[in-house]
């Protein structure tokens, strides 16, 4: 599967964050560039997408999950 297909169907709301993240910790140094990190996970935590890919990861195995945005 190319990988623009395979990160099109992924969770939008965890890449939309980590694409955030990347580009606000850039020129950080560790300790913030964590805490950058830590704040849109904790709230990316309680999302139906991070229960559904959780939930088809233990059922089915990696990559196999379907992400609904939310």
């Amino acid at each position: 599967m190319p990988r623009q297909v395979r990160y099109a169907t992924g969770p939008a709301l965890a890449l939309r964050a980590a694409k955030q993240a990347i580009g606000a910790g850039l020129e950080t140094d560790l300790g913030a560039g964590l805490e950058i990190e830590r704040l849109p996970f904790a709230g990316l935590f309680t999302t139906e997408d991070q229960r559904a890919g959780k939930r088809s990861f233990v059922e089915n195995g990696p990559g196999k999950a379907t992400f609904t945005g939310r």
